[in-house]
């Protein structure tokens, strides 16, 4: 009789076989998953104010349903050029940083509508006062699908007197 002596590790054959399960599964996870980049105004109301510049990243995950995408992001944008309040004769550089997860909304189609709303949180710093909220936050734009990309024109209210308008490309 033949025997083969061969050490059975049970730990390292289940981390081996969920390993490879998660190679197998990771291609049909990921196919769903997106990000993407965008920029534009952060429009503050108020004559006393011109607006920073944000840019801002995303990443998201989204299924179909039969009128569209829904979908859940997150979101962060921050001041890529301060923007100014002026309080004469002083101004003071202004600047808006924001975090955000979002249930999105995104049409069928080659130009599409986009709904999204979500919770957020904006850290405001004017000539070095700082100071932070949360809240509800929500928006509406339009995409264009570019093969593998889309084009996105957005407009989000942050809070009751600052929205941003931006323009992105997701992937």
């Amino acid at each position: 009789m033949t025997t083969f002596n061969v050490h059975f590790n049970l730990r390292k054959m289940a981390a081996a076989g969920a390993l490879m399960a998660g190679m197998a599964m990771a291609p049909a996870a990921l196919a769903d998953m997106y990000f993407g980049v965008n920029a534009g105004p952060m429009m503050i109301d108020g004559a006393s104010f011109d607006d920073p510049v944000n840019a801002g990243v995303l990443i998201g995950k989204e299924w179909g349903v039969v009128a569209g995408d829904i979908g859940v992001q997150a979101e962060f944008t921050t001041t890529i050029n301060e923007g100014s309040f002026v309080y004469f004769p002083d101004v003071y550089d202004v600047s808006i940083d924001t975090q955000a997860i979002y249930g999105a909304f995104r049409t069928a189609g080659p130009v599409y509508l986009i709904a999204k709303a979500g919770l957020l949180r904006e850290e405001v710093d004017i000539g070095g006062f700082s100071e932070s909220d949360s809240g509800l936050a929500g928006g509406l734009g339009i995409g264009f699908s570019l093969g593998v990309a889309q084009l996105e024109l957005e407009y989000t209210v942050v809070e009751e007197d600052v929205a941003y308008a931006s323009l992105g490309v997701r992937f």
